[in-house]
């Protein structure tokens, strides 16, 4: 049956040829112009005084910007725009999923945990408007959701805001520990950037039961000097000469990629992209002993908390040139996350 579905997801694979994203950075759009200008009474508050306090989720509004103020400065992007303020405490623990999207001006979205304390912030998610996803909310504190513009845009907005369901898989037994430290806002990736870093390095992956690995890692999203980065974690495996798998379960939308043609100028590579908790898989034959990249990030630039989990099992893999037997960790996944946040 797994192989079965290898052979099915196999078929919805893209290519180097589609020009699939390798990089760590968003490569924005070109900026739009100053939007519909449109205004209106209805919009959320003006500043954090009045700030329109959101009842529950899922929720909805729209509104207008141009006949408000520049009250804040969001962390990403450039904005002297127009700009309001919804206020959201949750009673328990959750996952949201905030859009600007279909929108009528060039938008930035930030959420605040408390006053002027930026968690997250999003400049071009959909096309020139915004979006953060699957952002983790704590009961009791106070969020402010800043509705905001690049330059001076200004105009009508939508805003949808969406309850997303928690994400829940455990690490298994016998696996090992990717053992980079979490990501963080202008960090520098030296552990397994792969061709994002400079020098390139690369994570070496050796086998651990027969020719297979499990590896438990993390990811997420942060900015570096204000532009969307992704932490993207490049792997290195040889091949057995027969079929190598890598297959992934992520708490964010994952991007996999199978690098068959290990040259970070002209890569040669299959893709394939799944939602959160959406198991995924990717492979072809390689031959004995040949060296493959396995990458694995968000599809994302924004909306990953640092720290976010994924599983990933490689199988078909060789005990190649550093190999040595490498023992299972007995320290829980849960602690050894603990020494890194």
């Amino acid at each position: 049956m797994r192989w079965l579905v290898l052979c099915l997801v196999l078929l919805g694979l893209t290519t180097s040829a589609m020009a699939v994203d390798l990089s760590n950075r968003q490569i924005l759009p070109p900026k739009g112009e100053q939007g519909d200008q449109m205004s209106d009474g209805r919009e959320g508050g003006e500043s954090y005084a009045d700030a329109l306090l959101i009842p529950g989720l899922p929720y909805a509004d729209t509104g207008a910007t141009c006949d408000n103020r520049d009250d804040t400065t969001p962390a990403c992007g450039y904005s002297m725009a127009n700009d309001v303020v919804y206020k959201f405490v949750p009673t328990e623990d959750a996952f949201m999923s905030v859009y600007l999207c279909g929108s009528g001006y060039d938008t930035i979205l930030e959420i605040q945990d408390g006053i002027g304390i930026p968690v997250a912030c999003n400049d071009d998610f959909c096309g020139l408007q915004s979006g953060i996803e699957f952002f983790p909310v704590v009961t009791g504190h106070e969020y402010y959701i800043i509705v905001d513009g690049y330059s001076n845009d200004c105009g009508s907005y939508i805003l949808e805001i969406a309850l997303e369901e928690e994400c829940v898989f455990e690490c298994p037994p016998g696996a090992i520990l990717e053992g980079e430290p979490d990501c963080h806002d202008d960090y520098v990736d030296t552990y397994n950037g792969g061709c994002n870093s400079d020098p390139e390095v690369f994570q070496l992956i050796c086998p651990t039961s027969g020719n297979q690995t499990i590896l438990c890692g993390t990811s997420g999203t942060y900015l570096f000097e204000g532009s969307g980065y992704r932490d993207t974690d490049w792997l290195q495996v040889y091949g057995t000469g027969g079929l190598m798998s890598a297959s992934c379960i992520a708490e964010f939308p994952v991007q996999l990629l199978f690098i068959h043609g290990t040259d970070c100028i002209e890569p040669e590579y299959d893709a394939i992209r799944a939602d959160r908790c959406e198991f995924v898989i990717v492979g072809r034959n390689v031959d004995l002993g040949e060296l493959v990249w396995v990458w694995v990030g968000p599809s994302v630039f924004s909306g990953v908390p640092c720290g976010a989990d994924y599983v990933l099992t490689l199988d078909g893999i060789y005990a190649g040139p550093g190999c040595q037997p490498t023992p299972a960790r007995e320290d829980s996944w849960g602690r050894i996350k603990g020494m890194f946040r």
